[in-house]
């Protein structure tokens, strides 16, 4: 349900069986076992032709287990110091121990935080998800110049992006589209190619060319 709410968006679209399990790393037919007994719990209105939807009781409770997590994440990185490539996988641990009650008392210490440490709108109590207007980076154009918003939570990713200092709030520039959906990015002084699958899963904003400026460190 988690992987539902994530790869939706917060919104009311269907997901389709790959992408759940592809988010999830486990294989397909498993992924449709789980639908299927969501589906019986009303949980998840699920088809096999057209992916799987939340129903209001499901999003309702997707939400609180999203808000948890990210939650918690915060709290690891924020209060106790965890280094980002584990903060992902050590809240998934972490968010089963923590309730609505503890959940609000988590925000109000932290000063009620708007994303994760990833970049991700952190739920609100109601469910409702503010998202600012994002594109995916390897729809950004070449020569555009943008600043990362979300970056994905899968740890090997985030390790390499952390190396190459391609973090929220970092200003980077789409400089050439390579062979096989590949991007060539620049940050700071710094080009470096990645994956189309790397950068499907970085949110940018502000894709609009700044003429006559020369690009300086994010």
């Amino acid at each position: 349900m988690e992987a539902i709410f994530t790869c939706a968006d917060g919104s009311d679209q269907a997901v389709k069986t790959g992408e759940l399990a592809t988010q999830l790393h486990i294989k397909a037919p498993s992924v449709v076992q789980m639908l299927e007994k969501l589906k019986k719990k009303r949980l998840v209105d699920y088809g096999r032709h057209t992916g799987a939807k939340l129903t209001k009781k499901g999003r309702e409770l997707a939400a609180k287990i999203v808000r948890r997590h990210d939650l918690a994440e915060r709290l690891l990185a924020d209060v106790f110091g965890q280094d980002l490539p584990k903060v992902h996988d050590d809240a998934c641990k972490l968010e089963h121990a923590i309730d609505d009650e503890l959940a609000d008392k988590i925000e109000k210490t932290l000063g009620k935080p708007n994303t994760c440490p990833h970049g991700s709108p952190i739920p609100t109590t109601n469910g409702r998800v503010s998202r600012a207007n994002c594109t995916e980076l390897v729809d950004v154009g070449e020569g555009k110049e943008c600043t990362v918003t979300t970056i994905p939570e899968d740890r090997e990713a985030v390790q390499r992006l952390l190396s190459l200092n391609i973090l929220p709030k970092s200003k980077i520039k789409v400089v050439e589209k390579l062979p096989r959906g590949a991007i060539l990015v620049q940050c700071g002084d710094t080009q470096v190619a990645l994956s189309r699958g790397v950068a499907s899963q970085i949110l940018v904003s502000g894709r609009r060319r700044r003429a006559r400026r020369r690009w300086g460190r994010g």
